[in-house]
């Protein structure tokens, strides 16, 4: 092959490399692009034919009917409280327990696949007990009850996570450590958490994600005092009507938090996600 032909050759697979990522770039970033651009249009433009993608007079009047004639305000404050909550409390169970089977070797081989079934498991499988478990505590549509019922989803999740993480750091540093006077627990915040904050940040946005947009549990368990912003947006949707410039208003709203969160800690996202599966 001549250099003539080589050059010519990594030219065409830069073009068609660069034609697939436009492509893969159009198709992801479609649904977004129709979220907002529908949120400021007005019904006619929404349901006009051909679509109006570009060519419309932009409005703000969903999204100051939405902030002001609604409860999504305070549903996302809910969705706020609950998914924050959760995140917290799954990362320090989560977290706490991964070290103890890595560690100690505590359930066998089997216990981390145990753990990740528990994830899989589908929750309306187990909404009803859990219902009535929470009806007779009186925790039906209070802000305490979400949390508790995604750790449920999310500790299996983290345990299976920073289990791999945790297993890659040396058992050395930890004896090191414990000769120099620390404790277990010393021994955690001093040595482990600091090598594993990659692992924890992506963990944790992973957790976030999942307890903000989740739907089925909410609108079992809320009502109105505690209701989350996904069950609150459903409401725009009637036997009559869909309203779809508040659904794409309240959407676009919703979907802002876990975009913001991805994009600041995007970096240890990528460092956290890929240090489990690479070996020392």
């Amino acid at each position: 092959m001549t250099a003539r032909n080589f050059r010519t050759r990594k030219v065409l697979w830069t073009v068609v490399r660069y034609i697939i990522i436009i492509i893969a770039l159009a198709f992801f970033m479609y649904p977004i692009f129709w979220l907002f651009t529908t949120s400021i249009k007005r019904d006619v433009d929404i349901f006009s034919i051909p679509p109006k993608f570009f060519l419309f007079k932009p409005i703000l009047t969903n999204f100051v009917h939405v902030f002001k004639e609604t409860d999504i305000p305070s549903q996302g404050i809910n969705s706020l409280i609950a998914a924050l909550s959760n995140t917290v409390l799954s990362l320090f169970i989560g977290t706490m327990a991964a070290y103890g089977i890595s560690r100690f070797k505590v359930g066998g081989k089997n216990l981390l696949f145990w753990f990740l079934s528990l994830r899989m498991l589908p929750p309306i499988v187990v909404s009803f007990p859990l219902f009535m478990i929470a009806a007779k505590l009186k925790l039906i549509d209070t802000r305490f009850v979400l949390p508790v019922l995604y750790l449920l989803l999310n500790v299996p999740f983290v345990v299976w996570m920073m289990k791999s993480f945790i297993d890659e750091i040396p058992e050395e540093l930890e004896e090191s450590a414990h000769i120099d006077g620390c404790s277990y627990f010393g021994a955690i915040w001093r040595i482990i958490l600091p090598i594993i904050t990659p692992g924890l940040v992506a963990t944790g946005v992973l957790c976030f994600i999942f307890a903000w947009n989740e739907f089925l549990l909410a609108m079992i368990f809320t009502r109105a005092t505690a209701m989350t912003l996904p069950v609150g947006i459903s409401g725009f949707i009637s036997v009559e009507q869909i309203f779809w410039g508040y659904i794409t208003a309240s959407a676009t709203v919703a979907a802002l938090p876990p975009i913001i969160l991805a994009l600041i800690f995007q970096r240890y996202m990528v460092r956290g996600l890929t240090f489990g599966a690479l070996k020392s």
